[in-house]
């Protein structure tokens, strides 16, 4: 339910005013960090929208318990489709059931294909099965390439009684002007740490310390997940030792993809210790955290260059020496 919904309070009161209207916009987007909600927030929007309950959907909300909100909340609704590269792997595997297929095929994704676009504009047009509301959320909406995009104009800016188009992104400005023109846009913020600390508490009780990787995490339950991963490798790696710098990249995957991933994560939680440790220190250490700072910007960016990870990662655990950086 809406309830469940940590942290934004804004776009939820937003959401539930038009389900109360029975009035929305054709198309919506929903902008800001991964991890910080936008996903389920579109679902539950859905559900409330669907709702069979009439007076859970008087109060803008979802009962959660009805046939509707059941079928949404295990993908299976017929008028509520969730686009994303799990539904693209699907489609280009013709619905091949294979879990393993299916995980390959996942991997490759990068882009929201032209092809996606235009199966799903489909599905737009065709008569809903039940009443309600005819609902199609596209994730990583920036994703989408120029001709997938242009594909999807028209749609968006006309689309047929009680449908409704909502598109997630965390990065607005990489989308064309023309689809920004035709949505609503709905922001959302960054959580603060003990929100993220919260939901990890529920949704990965594997992650054993909570706080610190919410304190590491962005104000994102994802980027959490990422840091906690990050902070393991570091004390599995003897972090902060003279054998350290090798000893943590030694611990990192022998495939290149993965590898470029966990470093990133690394460097990430490491330049967040570093600003920390910057924003409470007297002026002449200043000088050389800034210095430090400037040189991890480097690191990252050579990382995205396709350069070795551990390379990279061994030389940024160096340049530490002599720091005293805690996590």
């Amino acid at each position: 339910m809406f309830s469940d919904i940590l942290g934004q309070e804004k776009a939820v009161n937003y959401l539930k005013k038009l389900v109360c209207q029975n009035r929305v916009p054709g198309a919506l987007l929903f902008c800001g960090p991964d991890g910080v909600g936008k996903r389920k927030t579109a679902l539950e929007f859905a559900k409330a929208l669907n709702c069979e309950d009439i007076f859970a959907r008087q109060n803008g909300e979802a009962c959660g318990a009805c046939a509707s909100c059941q079928a949404i909340e295990k993908g299976t609704h017929p008028d509520v489709t969730l686009v994303d590269f799990v539904y693209q792997a699907r489609l280009n595997l013709k619905n091949n059931t294979d879990e393993e297929e299916l995980e390959k095929e996942v991997a490759k994704q990068q882009h929201l294909s032209v092809d996606t676009v235009r199966e799903v504009t489909a599905k737009s047009q065709q008569k809903a099965v039940r009443p309600g509301w005819k609902v199609l959320i596209v994730d990583q909406a920036q994703t989408m390439q120029r001709e997938a995009a242009n594909a999807l104009l028209k749609f968006i800016e006309e689309p047929p009684a009680k449908t409704v188009w909502i598109l997630i992104t965390n990065k607005r400005a990489a989308m064309l002007s023309t689809i920004l023109s035709r949505c609503q846009p709905l922001l959302f913020a960054p959580l603060a740490d003990a929100q993220v600390a919260q939901l990890l508490q529920t949704c990965a009780p594997d992650v054993t310390d909570a706080q610190r990787a919410a304190r590491y995490g962005g104000g994102s339950v994802s980027g959490a997940l990422r840091a906690a991963e990050a902070l393991e490798f570091l004390e599995e790696g003897n972090f902060g030792t003279v054998t350290g710098p090798a000893q943590v990249t030694a611990g990192l995957s022998r495939t290149a993809a993965t590898a470029r991933k966990e470093a990133q994560a690394i460097l990430d939680v490491l330049v967040a210790a570093l600003h920390e440790k910057w924003s409470v220190c007297a002026e002449p250490e200043r000088a050389a955290l800034q210095e430090t700072l400037h040189k991890f910007e480097d690191y990252k960016r050579s990382i995205g260059r396709n350069v070795s990870p551990a390379l990279v990662l061994e030389t940024a655990l160096m340049s530490l020496d002599g720091l005293n950086l805690r996590i």
